[in-house]
């Protein structure tokens, strides 16, 4: 089963070509430590401080967002869904009036994904546009897919909006995974959007320990029995530390912490799978959205809808002598720019 739960993927893919891997992480239905959130309406605002700020409209920021594939549209990637993968993957823009939802929130158009069709495949699947500045420590390794005059901050922050295209009823199997990553699907997290029979959940994966091979643990049950009828509002978090056992992930959904774990950096570090990446962590610049493990046919045309996605990187203390003397001003990440929260974090993060 770890064999089928650890491929990342690293092999670098051409542009012109996806790169598959043997096996995958299943999007496993069940899930440990079930937690019900209950009904939430969400935000559709941007992150605060956001440098990446999507809401897939037809006119945004000078950039035309037309309905179909988003591959080639604003930096964003989806070369499966262009029919040049290894799967015609369901991941579209779409028209939200011609649909049978309706959320007002997400305004004239929305990014639709299901997993009516899978794949062991990772650099074909949709990749979000990339940020200017990558996130990760301070060695890691971008593997060309940064954008020019990147500076490695410590810090990166994805949010967005989801919601069911079919409110009134589960959509068996359904599953869509979001991870950190660099466009290359060396992932550094694992959230699952997924629907099951009391509601909407989401389930996360991490890697503890210093095991050859690694210990990946999950699917861990971050909410469920989330309503169908509105949408609901994902918030990562990560802060990469240097050396082993130590980033830190937090996943939050409706603005509430709802799980506080570790990033993947330790597959790469000490499991032989990786050998390719030398020992160092994958940069993180951009959100991977993967349809992989079982394919649910019948949620074709359907699925989730995503919306208000917004990304951030900047830099955060690394201890709690950074805060000191005025330290905290010096930080660039919004949420450290006053004293106290520069020592909370300080003092709850790490």
């Amino acid at each position: 089963m770890n064999t089928l739960l650890k491929r990342t993927g690293f092999l670098i893919f051409a542009l012109s070509a996806a790169a598959c891997a043997a096996g995958n992480i299943t999007d496993a239905p069940q899930a440990r430590n079930a937690t019900n959130t209950g009904s939430s309406s969400s935000s559709n605002a941007a992150l605060s401080g956001a440098q990446v700020a999507v809401s897939f409209e037809p006119l945004e920021a000078g950039i035309w967002y037309t309905p179909g594939s988003i591959n080639g549209q604003d930096d964003w990637s989806s070369l499966g869904a262009s029919g040049a993968g290894c799967a015609p993957y369901d991941h579209k823009v779409v028209v939200n009036a011609l649909a049978t939802y309706s959320y007002p929130t997400f305004a004239v158009q929305s990014l639709r994904l299901s997993n009516a069709f899978t794949s062991g495949c990772f650099g074909d699947q949709t990749f979000s546009k990339r940020l200017a500045n990558a996130a990760g420590e301070s060695d890691a390794d971008g593997g060309g897919f940064v954008l020019p005059g990147s500076v490695t901050k410590n810090h990166f922050e994805a949010q967005w909006d989801f919601a069911s295209t079919v409110p009134g009823a589960e959509q068996p199997g359904l599953s869509v995974v979001a991870s950190p990553d660099r466009g290359d699907g060396s992932r550094m997290s694992w959230v699952q959007m997924a629907d099951a029979p009391g509601g909407l959940e989401i389930n996360f994966f991490d890697v503890q320990g210093t095991d050859n091979p690694a210990n990946f643990v999950g699917p861990t049950n971050v909410a469920s029995g989330l309503d169908r009828t509105v949408p609901h509002t994902i918030l990562i978090t990560m802060d990469f530390v240097d050396g082993p056992s130590n980033d830190v992930v937090r996943v939050y959904v409706d603005g509430s912490l709802r799980h506080t774990g570790t990033s993947w950096e330790n597959y790469y570090r000490y499991d032989s799978e990786a050998a390719a990446h030398l020992g160092k962590t994958p940069l993180v610049n951009r959100i991977l959205f993967r349809t992989g493990g079982t394919a649910a046919p019948a949620t074709l045309g359907n699925g989730f809808v995503v919306d208000a996605f917004s990304m951030r990187s900047g830099s955060a203390p690394t201890n709690k002598d950074q805060c000191k003397n005025g330290g905290w001003q010096t930080f660039d990440s919004p949420a450290f720019k006053n004293q106290g929260d520069c020592i909370q974090f300080v003092n709850t993060g790490k």
